[in-house]
């Protein structure tokens, strides 16, 4: 693997982390499903607690697969994939390039 491969690997490495636990998968998949959400409304979706559910929210915040906006007291997550995307899409071209490179 080359260095701009093995570069773009470690910087997905974080949002493979964040994915690898199953109850943040199934936040995602709520989110996916019913768009913008409170605490309160996943937490009723989940057998999980309040607390639990905001540490997964965190975890997923950090790494870019969730955005949280304030209207009035309430706060909402909806997904926001774009920066996770691109970093994911980036990998995946870098791997493409290298096995063509193989391949010639």
């Amino acid at each position: 693997m080359d260095q701009k491969t093995l570069t773009s690997f470690r910087e997905c490495i974080p949002v493979f982390q964040a994915l690898l636990d199953p109850h943040r998968q199934d936040i995602v998949a709520l989110l996916s499903e019913k768009g913008r959400l409170t605490v309160k409304e996943i937490v009723d979706a989940s057998p999980l607690s309040r607390s639990a559910i905001s540490h997964h929210l965190q975890t997923l915040k950090t790494v870019g697969i969730v955005s949280a906006t304030k209207v009035g007291t309430e706060q909402f997550y909806q997904l926001h994939l774009i920066d996770a995307t691109k970093q994911l899409k980036l990998l995946v071209a870098n791997l493409e390039e290298e096995l063509e490179l193989e391949e010639e």
